[in-house]
């Protein structure tokens, strides 16, 4: 939302002055309250099994939009990094309404009240909490998202084997969001950063030399390290080969890690490209931003600018990141990768200089080449101004919505097959290598479209027995 922008003069989930939620069971809700009066908002639901929590919003100003390379984008605030509070006072505030998959099904009250009592300048709305018998499970689709330790401790130089207490507590904050957040491990980091039992990942990002000579005995050791340990490991050594001679370097090296054992059930060469001819069968997994429909379920996809996937700068249009959820769907992608989590350094340019560190609250420019610049592009939590902590952003959460539909999508497919693709390719008509390189997305850029769908999946689903 830019705040500038006018509010919505009608939204499904304020209708006649009532507000109005629907819910499965096991299912996470969340939404912002936009006031044009100062004070405290506050939210009650009157319901066991039902977990309210409240959040401070905290908006950044771009003044230069981000380019078309991550999506395009807009001046303006745009509100995002999320404060957990009892007592939100900020414009607009958040609220996430979290139901236990035990929660009885029926209909709870409750009041939001915006403003402050003791001014009389509160405003009481009710509240109406409809939970359905339909239990939704976690978020099954596995998102691996890359984080630099160094982020975390930038002063401190190369990071340790065992994970510090800022990183552990910066992935608990991604995970319950459906994230798994981990590095590229070395050999000499394993077990200890582990993915977190939570986790449905169970391919392990690794790192391997570039060089072929080098990369056989890395990949023997890491065949042997997670051996009967139920993860595969993975490595993408050479990041998106756009020459003749890269691409012919990668071969080359594939050669070397088959020759080690490497395979797809043992350890996978993994590229950021689409299939090609002169790989052969050598590579085991591909990772593209061209993934058509056909491909079967065997690609990867990663990020994501429109019209090939919502994107995840902090000014680009709605929904961004939840997008990717439907279209894991309806494309069959059993990862989506997130480059990069935790992008507080611009460590990829400047190389002259030291890493320029980003300050979201005076410039939230975070990468800078050239032309090319985007605003929070590889940062989905921000860091705190004062405890240095994590901040979860709403474009995080957005990003488990997504993940949440998807989950929703799969369990209505079960019920109507017909009806759940129908809504999906309505939602999403293309994606990813079906869809043009540049010009407007082909899905709904206002989120009260998102969620009458999400309403009408609910209601497709409801045949699902408790």
């Amino acid at each position: 939302m830019r705040l500038e922008d006018p509010h919505p003069a009608a939204t499904p989930w304020l209708v006649d002055g009532k507000v109005q939620l629907i819910a499965a069971r096991g299912e996470k809700l969340g939404f912002q309250v936009l006031h044009r009066t100062q004070g405290p908002v506050t939210l009650t639901i009157i319901a066991k099994s039902v977990l309210v929590r409240g959040y401070g919003v905290e908006g950044f100003k771009v003044t230069r939009p981000s380019t078309e390379m991550y999506g395009g984008g807009r001046e303006g605030t745009f509100a995002d990094a999320l404060s957990r509070t009892n007592l939100p006072l900020t414009r607009p505030a958040y609220f996430e309404i979290d139901v236990s998959a035990y929660a009885e099904p029926g209909a709870y009250s409750g009041e939001l009240v915006v403003g402050d009592p003791m001014l009389k300048t509160a405003r009481a709305f009710p509240v109406t909490l409809t939970i359905l018998p339909l239990v939704l499970g976690k978020p099954q689709m596995p998102v691996w998202a890359y984080g630099d330790p160094r982020e975390l401790a930038w002063s401190l130089g190369p990071p340790s084997a065992t994970p510090s207490d800022a990183e552990k507590e910066c992935a608990e904050v991604f995970a319950e969001y459906g994230v798994t957040l981990m590095p590229d491990l070395r050999i000499e980091w394993w077990p200890a950063r582990k993915p977190p039992k939570t986790s449905t990942l169970k391919d392990l990002p690794v790192v391997i030399p570039t060089d072929p000579a080098q990369a056989g005995e890395a990949v023997k050791a890491w065949i042997a390290a997670t051996k009967d340990s139920g993860y595969v490991p993975f490595a993408i050594p050479i990041d998106e080969p756009s020459t003749d001679e890269a691409r012919a370097k990668l071969v080359e090296l594939a050669k070397a890690v088959r020759a080690a054992g490497g395979g797809p059930t043992t350890f996978r060469l993994a590229v950021t490209d689409e299939p090609r001819p002169e790989y052969g069968d050598l590579i085991d997994l591909y990772i593209s931003l061209k993934v058509p429909k056909s491909h079967g379920g065997t690609q990867w996809t990663y990020n994501g600018a429109p019209p090939r996937a919502g994107s995840m700068v902090l000014d680009a249009l709605t929904p961004g990141t939840r997008t990717w959820g439907w279209i894991a769907h309806r494309w069959a992608i059993p990862v989506w990768y997130v480059w990069d989590a935790l992008y507080w350094h611009d460590r990829h340019n400047r190389k002259d200089q030291p890493p320029k560190a980003l300050d979201p609250r005076v410039d939230p420019t975070s990468f800078e080449n050239r032309e090319d610049h985007g605003n929070l592009d590889g940062v989905l939590a921000v860091r705190h101004p004062t405890t240095g902590d994590c901040q979860p952003t709403l474009r995080l959460v957005a990003l488990y919505r997504g993940l949440q539909d998807r989950q929703l999508l799969a369990q209505a497919a079960a019920c109507d097959a017909a009806k759940a693709e129908a809504i999906a390719a309505r939602m999403v008509p293309s994606a990813l290598g079906d869809a043009p390189r540049r010009g407007d997305p082909a899905w709904p850029t206002d989120d009260s479209a998102w969620e009458l769908a999400r309403r009408e999946l609910l209601q497709v689903a409801s045949c699902a027995k408790p």
